[in-house]
C-alpha cells in the first residue's frame, strides 16, 4: 500500500491539483521524513552488517517497489474479486528455462522484463506518471512556483524515478531479450492514455 500511495497518490497534485504537500518549514514535514529515513537508514546497516553490497540492497528496494506494483496488486484484486464471488483469470504458467544470457543479465544484477505479463502495466504506468510529475515539478519551480511547497511531492516523484530506471531502460534503451515486450509497452500506452482523459477532462 505504501508503493502506491508513493506512486499514484502522492503526486495528484501535479495533475489535478489536489494538494498533498506540506510546508519544509512546518512540523508536519518531520513526520514524513523521519521514518523515511529510519526505515531506509535502518535496513541498510541490516543490509551491510549481513555482507551485502550497497547495490544489492539499492536493487531490493527496487524489486519492493516492483513487487508492491505488479504481483502485490494482483494478488490482491484476485483475492477481492473471488471474495465477491467473481471468477477470475488466475496466473499464467510461464517458462522457467534460463539460458545463459538470462543467467548472466541476473549475476550482473540487471532485472528482467522479457515476458509478456499484464503484471508490468501498472509497474510501467508508475514509471511514466512519475517521470511526467517530475519533470511538470521543475517546469514549475522554474516558472515561479514556490520550491517549498512542492518539495515533498518532488522528492517522492524523484525517488520513484530513480527507482524505476532499470524498467525507463527496459522499455526504451536495452535490446536484448531482457527488454520489456512492445505489447506492454502499447498497453501502458493505451491505459495512461485514458487515464490522462478521465483525469484532465473539463
Amino acid at each position: 500500500m505504501s508503493w502506491w500511495f508513493h506512486v499514484w497518490i502522492a503526486d495528484r497534485d501535479f495533475y489535478t491539483g489536489f494538494r498533498l504537500q506540506c510546508k519544509l518549514s512546518g512540523p508536519m514535514f518531520f513526520l514524513y521524513v523521519f521514518p523515511f529515513l529510519g526505515a531506509y537508514g535502518h535496513d541498510f546497516l541490516e543490509f551491510v552488517v549481513e555482507g551485502g553490497t550497497a547495490q544489492r540492497w539499492w536493487n531490493d528496494q527496487r524489486m519492493w517497489m516492483i513487487r508492491g506494483l505488479s504481483c502485490f496488486f494482483f494478488a490482491t484484486l484476485e483475492y477481492s474479486l473471488k471474495c465477491l464471488g467473481i471468477s477470475t483469470y488466475g496466473f499464467s504458467v510461464t517458462s522457467k528455462m534460463i539460458d545463459d544470457e538470462q543467467s548472466k543479465r541476473y549475476y550482473q544484477g540487471v532485472f528482467e522484463f522479457g515476458v509478456s505479463s499484464p503484471m508490468f502495466v501498472p509497474l510501467a504506468m508508475g514509471a511514466i506518471i512519475n517521470l511526467v510529475s517530475f519533470f511538470v515539478g521543475l517546469v514549475r519551480v522554474l516558472r515561479g512556483s514556490k520550491f517549498e511547497g512542492l518539495l515533498l511531492q518532488m522528492f517522492l516523484a524523484g525517488f520513484t524515478v530513480v527507482n524505476a530506471l532499470p524498467i525507463y531502460e527496459a522499455m526504451v534503451f536495452r535490446s536484448d531479450k531482457g527488454r520489456m515486450s512492445f505489447k506492454t509497452t502499447i498497453t501502458q500506452t493505451l491505459a495512461l492514455y485514458a487515464l490522462a482523459s478521465l483525469l484532465l477532462r473539463d
